[in-house]
């Protein structure tokens, strides 16, 4: 199944260029994300009590991952989802990717630790991200 090099875009995580680092086990790519980028869809999560969807959390990886490698990514799968603290208004988000290639059909192996503001844990993620083909 191929899948449509034209996604629909919910929000650019991004605040610039990430910081990326290249060695023999694999890439680091450092990258902040202010949560104001999100307040659309903020708004609706949780009526009276917004906070970052984790969804969107997945997404600012995916984001960061494509950024860094300079190409298109889609998520394969999520393998480890874990959601430590809520993202509020206010807070701004360091996400520390650790990405390694994952297999013959060129995926990408992630790893993510995602930490607030206040220096709080506020998620640990694995995902496997692929490359996006377009149609035949």
């Amino acid at each position: 199944m191929a899948l449509s090099s034209q996604a629909a875009k919910v929000f650019d995580a991004l605040d610039g260029a990430p910081l990326v680092e290249r060695d023999s086990t694999g890439t680091g790519v450092t990258v902040r994300v202010p949560v104001e980028r999100a307040a659309a869809q903020m708004a609706g999560h949780y009526p009276g009590f917004p906070i970052f969807p984790g969804v969107l959390l997945v997404d600012c990886v995916r984001q960061a991952a494509a950024a860094a490698l300079g190409a298109p990514l889609r998520l394969c799968r999520i393998d480890r989802a874990r959601f430590a603290r809520p993202l509020f208004e206010g807070d701004e988000l360091e996400l520390s990717l650790r990405m390694t290639a994952g297999g013959a059909d060129g995926e990408v192996a992630v790893r993510a630790r995602g930490v607030r503001s206040d220096g709080q844990l506020a998620a640990e993620l694995s995902l496997t991200l692929g490359a996006v083909v377009a149609d035949a």
